[in-house]
């Protein structure tokens, strides 16, 4: 990673807080978002496997308005170890207090769509080029450790830590801890924070 790109993606993390106080992202307006898809009981009764849908990137100029499912109609189950973290979130408690991220997963794979940014990664070590904080291009490994989904910079250096506490969704990024809670319906239908 160029120096340049650590320095711009430095930056945007540290005013991350202030920027999502000011202009508060909107929650999916459509109840497809929120629906959790019932997952077939293993691998072999699956109609669409993960890997036979394609790998989706964040769009050039980012996205101003929540992008189609990526795993849309995949049934194929978690892999062993994976917790599932499926659904729209937003952060009630901690630093980024008001972000809104939409988590799929099917077998190995899980996007995280958040912030104008599609993160589409498969669990299991392998790196794959992704954009950061700022556009920074940046190098993540995800992996399934201890019940926790781990991106690791570079395949080295964790990151981004996401795991289930109860009902809430905790998520360490960088310096900061939040909690999230589970958004079933769009907006018109959730209390504000």
């Amino acid at each position: 990673m160029k120096l340049g790109h650590v320095v711009k993606a430095l930056g945007a993390m540290l005013v991350a807080p202030l920027r999502i106080r000011r202009h508060p992202p909107e929650a999916p307006s459509d109840s497809i978002h929120y629906a959790i898809p019932m997952l077939a009981a293993t691998k072999d009764l699956a109609v669409i496997q993960a890997n036979d849908l394609p790998v989706v990137r964040t769009s050039q100029g980012r996205w101003t308005e929540w992008p189609p499912l990526v795993l849309a109609g995949c049934d194929e189950p978690l892999v062993e170890g994976a917790p599932d973290l499926r659904g729209v979130w937003q952060v009630y408690k901690g630093p980024l207090r008001g972000h809104i991220e939409r988590i799929e997963q099917a077998g190995g794979r899980v996007v995280i769509t958040a912030g104008g940014i599609t993160h589409d990664l498969t669990a299991g070590g392998v790196s794959m080029t992704d954009e950061g904080l700022g556009g920074a291009e940046i190098s993540v490994a995800a992996r399934y450790e201890s019940g926790r989904l781990n991106l690791y910079l570079n395949n080295k250096r964790l990151v981004v830590t996401r795991y289930r506490d109860g009902n809430d969704l905790v998520w360490r990024w960088g310096p900061y801890r939040n909690r999230l809670r589970r958004l079933n319906d769009p907006p018109k239908n959730n209390p504000p924070l």
